[in-house]
């Protein structure tokens, strides 16, 4: 996987899905209705932000793959979606669950040899 600085091993980059997945999948436990007394001490807003800059973060590093659009796309509807009164997690859920689909394609253009137009390779 070729970056901003240089490049990633293509194991080095699939551990770090591995690990976006587990930051993802925390986002569902702190607002299931079955879990969420359980982490109520967990400042929701504070770790989504910080989720949200690292994955812009990545963003930047990556040269601004289209996945990392729809994945902080999806991810901003859920937030929206926790801050309304009649808050449903279902569609909470399903937006999150989109994000996840998202970590699973990103890189895959460029491992087929694909580049974005927009993208200078360094």
């Amino acid at each position: 996987m070729e970056t901003k600085y240089g490049h990633f091993l293509d194991k080095q980059f699939e551990e770090y899905k591995v690990l976006l997945h587990k930051k993802l999948f925390w986002l569902l436990l702190y607002k299931d209705p079955k879990t969420r007394d359980k982490y109520a001490y967990i400042d929701f807003q504070k770790c989504f932000e910080n989720l949200m800059r690292r994955i812009d973060g990545l963003n930047s590093l990556l040269l601004y793959p289209k996945e990392i659009v729809e994945m902080m796309n999806n991810l901003e509807a859920a937030y929206l979606e926790t801050q309304k009164e009649d808050f449903n997690y279902e569609v909470y859920r399903s937006l999150v669950l989109r994000a996840h689909s998202c970590v699973d394609r990103i890189g895959e253009d460029r491992n087929r040899g694909v580049q974005h137009d927009d993208t200078e390779r360094l």
